[in-house]
């Protein structure tokens, strides 16, 4: 048995009342005998041990009543696991929307069986009941108190939508509409297939309210999906053969082969495959395409599944630079190792300069700028160099020879970096590189033990503080490193511990040259990510790429839909920070466009976790309802439509109340019997 009230409880303290009073009016008195009356005596005591036995009767009695009085105030109920009992005026029904839901179950598609059991709760209650009727779109501040026939017609209307939510946030919006509404809490009917990762009962608040949870089984756990995609090229250029990596989840009991793909580019079929795919397991597609101009790009993964198929396409963006725009500054111009190579690719424009007439405000339009051999670098120039780093500038720190060790020490200090220690003559050779940096390319997947790394005859010891920041990306034998990045805004400084000239070593010859060099040039890292996550993505950010916004709102125009509307907004670090919190927004692309120029193309896709067929079973669902402590639960079969027994058995007033006053009246007529009677 429980309370809806346990708070009247506190009243069974009054039965300290007739207790005090019983030995106020029962306390012992002084004895006197009279030498006369010995008989008298005899009488009086026998006539005494009656009223005591009397006296303690009616206080039993007056005890009683005061508890069956409180008791019933506090108003009894039985576990709803046996009773289904409620008091409360308010049913809410949730129906679960979410994508998982569109899949085939035993009685046809789950979604239309969870409408159909919904109208069919809604429609065995009472003509004057009241509902809440929740569903995973649903926006809390349109939520209102319903009747019957509005209750039927709200649910008619749900349809599947791409928003998935935890049912602790059904809970919170249920009791948020009824505390606005000061009505109590009444039956919960949660209708869904209680997928995994949405279904948080233990996040519920434990209240007196009846939960009533119908599972809706998949008929089979069978679906594939694409999970993720990934440009492994350094850098996007026009006319290059760009290589896409797509990951592809079967997460299902069944195997599925030739399954037909197809990569659209701009809506024109850039390759097409056909996939084996075992149960469980997840695999990698290679494929390979190209565009002819530069901007931005629209593409589009899809396959072909069925009965859930809103998983079955992915979109992505990208953006195509025609050049990468590189300044080398150097004591004179001589023709170096690292002009010959960036000048072999079309891919990169080169500027040359002399250390002393560099146009300080040209910086910011180069994506890279080597610092290279420069023997001196003023202090205005290099809070320059940091200011370009910031706006997305890579820079690539060549140091000069020993003579110059002081000047090294002052740019290390002017960008926070660290300091020489001392100049190491001793003959040594590369040993780890951090693959998981951006700036290695997909083709260095692994450095083989006996492998022929770069050896360096002679480098500069670093010291790199911690707080620093600083990331080595190259280190030697010695544990020095040989190449290193620290993060400055939106660019980086990368740091040689030496020169790539004769004499330093054979880096300059070796294969790993290339890809580095290459990798550092491209600012792969600094690439706008390909595609955003329903539900996941609160924000983006836009690089404004020194393009001045006034006060108009830049807009989104959804190019699927479309649509426009404005969403929250500011510019923060030469970027265009756009707040997606509470939007409806669906999957598709979106042009980012102020006034009538547009900033960006960003894709969106569904949130992969609907995708993954992992269901809690009956005798799961209960295990968690009791470990939270949520007493208060059935589990309906979805299967017997007939609800009108548990509605009607949740819906009768509770008789207990009724049945402690019955209590309490008889131990009141008891009391008077005994007074009136018991002489």
């Amino acid at each position: 048995m429980t309370f809806l009230r346990p708070e009247y409880l506190y009243g069974l303290f009054a039965l300290l009342i007739p207790i005090i009073i019983h030995l106020f009016n029962f306390r012992r008195h002084k004895k006197f005998y009279f030498s006369d009356i010995s008989r008298l005596k005899t009488i009086t005591n026998q006539t005494k041990k009656k009223k005591k036995l009397k006296h303690l009767v009616v206080l039993l009695l007056r005890l009683l009543t005061i508890l069956f009085i409180v008791i019933s105030l506090a108003g009894p109920i039985k576990d709803i696991n046996k009773s289904k009992i409620s008091n409360s005026s308010i049913t809410t029904i949730y129906v679960d929307n979410s994508n998982s839901m569109m899949a085939e179950g035993q009685l046809g598609r789950i979604f239309e069986t969870a409408k159909a059991t919904a109208i069919n709760i809604a429609n065995q209650n009472t003509d004057n009941s009241s509902f809440i009727i929740v569903s995973n779109n649903t926006d809390p501040g349109q939520l209102r108190i319903l009747d019957k026939e509005s209750a039927v017609t709200e649910i008619e209307k749900l349809e599947i939508s791409p928003e998935s939510k935890r049912l602790s946030l059904m809970a919170r919006i249920r009791d948020r509409i009824s505390e606005k509404s000061n009505l109590s809490l009444g039956n919960t009917f949660i209708i869904s297939d209680f997928q995994t990762y949405t279904t948080d009962i233990d996040q519920f608040e434990i209240d007196s309210s009846n939960h009533i949870f119908i599972p809706l089984e998949h008929l089979t756990k069978k679906n594939i999906y694409i999970d993720s995609c990934a440009i492994e090229n350094p850098a996007i250029m026009v006319g290059e053969n760009l290589n896409l990596s797509v990951w592809i989840k079967n997460h299902s009991e069944t195997d599925y082969e030739k399954v037909p793909l197809k990569l659209m580019i701009d809506e024109e079929q850039k390759a097409v495959a056909g996939i084996d795919i075992k149960k469980g397991n997840t695999i990698k597609i290679n494929l390979s395409f190209s565009v002819s101009n530069s901007g931005w790009h629209k593409g589009i993964i899809q396959i072909e599944d069925f009965p859930i198929t809103f998983d079955d396409k992915f979109y992505f963006t990208f953006n195509v630079v025609d050049r990468i725009n590189i300044l080398i500054i150097s004591e004179n111009l001589q023709n170096t190792k690292l002009n010959n190579f960036y000048g072999s690719d079309a891919i990169f424009k080169i500027d040359q300069m002399k250390s002393g007439s560099i146009d300080l405000n040209d910086l910011k339009n180069y994506d890279l700028i080597v610092l290279n051999e420069l023997q001196l670098i003023p202090s205005g120039t290099a809070n320059q160099l940091l200011l370009a780093a910031q706006n997305g500038t890579n820079l690539l720190y060549i140091p000069p020879d020993e003579r110059y060790l002081n000047n090294i020490n002052l740019f290390l200090g002017i960008t926070n970096t660290g300091s020489v220690i001392k100049l190491d003559t001793t003959k040594t050779r590369v040993k780890t590189l951090k693959l998981s940096n951006p700036i290695f390319s997909e083709s260095i997947i692994d450095i083989p033990k006996n492998a022929e790394l770069p050896t360096v005859n002679k480098h500069y010891k670093y010291l790199f503080p911690t707080a620093s920041g600083v990331e080595t990306l190259i280190s030697l034998l010695s544990g020095d490193d040989f190449l290193s990045r620290k993060p400055i805004g939106k660019g980086n400084i990368y740091i040689l511990s030496c020169g790539l000239e004769n004499g330093y070593g054979n880096f300059t010859s070796q294969l790993l040259f290339a890809p580095v060099m290459h990798g550092i040039a491209s600012k792969k890292e600094a690439r706008p990510p390909l595609f955003h996550t329903l539900g996941e993505s609160e924000s983006v950010n836009i690089p404004l790429e020194n393009q001045e916004l006034g006060e108009t709102p830049a807009k989104m125009f959804s190019l699927e839909n479309k649509f426009s509307f404005i969403p929250r907004q500011k510019i923060s670090n030469g970027n265009l920070r756009l707040e997606l919190n509470n939007l409806k927004l669906t999957d598709g692309f979106y042009d980012v466009r102020y006034l009538e120029s547009s900033l960006g193309l960003l894709a969106f896709n569904f949130n992969r976790k609907e995708s993954e067929l992992d269901f809690l079973s009956n005798d799961d669902l209960k295990q968690l309802c009791l470990e939270s402590g949520l007493s208060n639960f059935e589990i309906i079969n979805v299967q017997n439509p007939d609800f009108k027994e548990v509605i009607n058995a949740m819906q009768k007033e509770n008789d207990f109340w009724k049945l402690f006053i019955i209590f309490a009246l008889f131990t009141l007529l008891l009391e008077v019997f005994v007074l009136r009677f018991w002489k």
